[in-house]
């Protein structure tokens, strides 16, 4: 019978045998709490960007066209305007009183009564355009205190017309000032003269055809016009004509 021959024995261990020892860790760094390198952030990721839009009213989105279309229509109708007033260049009209009387002069303590009687020379120097006088008011001054005022009908100048407006402005116990009546009679005693003043207040337009714009107030200021006194009661403006200042606004 063969045999085999037996094996060598071979002792066996817990443990496998040693291999070569891991590396050492990276050393400790003060830049850093951890013994190991940080990750790599991730990448940026842009922010998604919601734009507000506030709310819009119906009623602005209607209003605004609106509005650009009236102020549109208000600067045509300027520039209009601006060209056929350079075109027909109206000019302000002239004014001077002509002639002037008072009669029936007498005073109080403070109330006067007289009766002025006034003749103003009136000239349209525009060559292209009318003037037209509506709500006209004449007025009689004394040293910048109104004696009497009346109204007088409204009145149509052609281009280059020359017309005289005539005016009768009474005072029947009116009021005054106390002053008024002292200069009056000052100035009657010492000179033989007193001196009025008149002005002219009015609506006024200019016309050239069909072109007619807004009415102005004119305002006419006639000052220091001497009265020469026969007698205590009545007095004359003889001339020359007395030019007056115009306002037209």
């Amino acid at each position: 019978m063969s045999t085999y021959p037996k094996p060598p024995e071979v002792t066996v261990t817990g443990y496998p045998a040693s291999s070569a020892p891991p590396p050492p860790p990276p050393p400790f760094t003060a830049s850093t709490a951890y013994p190991y390198p940080a990750p790599p952030p991730p990448p940026y990721a842009a922010p998604y960007h919601h734009p507000y839009q506030p709310y819009q009213s119906p009623y602005r989105l209607f209003l605004r066209p609106l509005m650009i279309i009236a102020a549109a229509v208000l600067l045509a109708a300027g520039i209009t305007t601006f060209i056929v007033w350079l075109v027909i260049r109206p000019r302000l009209p002239e004014f001077s009183v002509s002639s002037a009387s008072v009669s029936g002069l007498s005073t109080d303590a403070q109330s006067l009564t007289a009766s002025f009687d006034v003749a103003f020379s009136v000239r349209n120097p525009s060559k292209k355009a009318g003037i037209g006088y509506d709500g006209v008011e004449a007025a009689v001054f004394y040293g910048g205190d109104s004696v009497v005022k009346t109204t007088l009908p409204p009145f149509y100048q052609g281009s280059g017309n020359s017309t005289v407006v005539r005016a009768r402005l009474v005072a029947a116990g009116t009021y005054v000032p106390s002053g008024m009546v002292k200069g009056i009679a000052d100035d009657r005693a010492a000179k033989g003269t007193v001196s009025f003043g008149f002005a002219i207040r009015a609506a006024a337009y200019f016309r050239s055809g069909a072109w007619r714009p807004r009415q102005h107030l004119l305002t006419v200021y006639c000052d220091g016009v001497p009265f020469r006194f026969a007698n205590s009661t009545a007095g004359v403006f003889s001339g020359p004509q007395k030019p007056c200042k115009v306002d037209f606004v």
